[in-house]
C-alpha cells in the first residue's frame, strides 16, 4: 500500500520509514512517554528494525494493513511523534499515537487524529476505529472522548509494568 505525504494546518504527515528512527529516537526515549506504556524506551537499533518492518505496510501473514506516519512540524521541520492505524479484516482499525512530551497539550494529537479519521472516510474501507488506553491516562481518554469514541470495555490486568498490573479501556467509534 502506497502512503502519501500530507499537510495539515501545522503538521507534515509523512509515511513512517526506517530513516525516521534516528530523528524520533531522542523524542521517543523520554521516560515520561512510558508512564502508561509497559515497554521501556527502545534503543535506536530496535526502533530502526521496527520501522523497517512497518515500512512493509502489512503484517507478515498479510491479514493486517500497517499504516504508520511520522508527525513533523511544518515550519520548524522537527519530528514530534507518530500516529498509526492497524487495519484488520472486518473493517476495524486500531489507532495509536505517541508524541514527545514537549508537544503534549498543544493540539498536535487532535490535528493528527482529525486528519486520520477524515482520511479513512475518504480513502479506506474502515467502518470502526478502536483505541486501547491505560485507565490512568487522562489526557488520551479526554482526546478520544472529544472525538466521540465510546468506552465499550474495561480490560483488567491488560499489562504489568513497573511491578504493577494495569487496566485498559477499549474505545470504539463507528465511522
Amino acid at each position: 500500500m502506497q502512503l502519501s505525504i500530507v499537510q495539515t494546518a501545522r503538521l507534515k504527515i509523512e509515511p513512517l520509514e526506517k530513516r525516521h528512527a534516528a530523528e524520533l529516537h531522542p523524542i521517543l526515549s523520554d521516560p515520561r512517554i512510558y508512564t502508561y506504556i509497559p515497554q521501556d524506551p527502545p534503543s535506536l537499533s530496535a526502533l530502526q528494525i521496527r520501522y523497517e518492518l512497518l515500512e512493509t505496510r502489512s503484517s507478515p501473514d498479510g491479514t493486517e494493513a500497517w499504516l504508520n506516519w511520522a508527525l513533523r512540524l511544518q515550519h520548524e521541520g522537527v519530528c514530534i511523534g507518530t500516529i498509526q492505524a492497524t487495519i484488520s479484516p472486518g473493517q476495524t482499525a486500531l489507532i495509536a499515537y505517541e508524541l514527545g512530551p514537549d508537544y503534549w497539550g498543544k493540539g498536535y494529537a487532535t490535528e493528527a487524529l482529525t486528519w486520520l479519521l477524515n482520511e479513512w472516510k475518504e480513502t479506506h474501507e474502515v467502518a470502526t476505529a478502536e483505541a486501547l488506553v491505560d485507565t490512568r491516562n487522562q489526557a488520551s481518554i479526554r482526546l478520544l472522548e472529544r472525538f466521540a469514541f465510546e468506552r465499550i470495555e474495561t480490560i483488567e490486568n491488560a499489562d504489568v509494568f513497573k511491578g504493577q498490573p494495569s487496566d485498559e479501556y477499549r474505545y470504539e467509534r463507528i465511522l
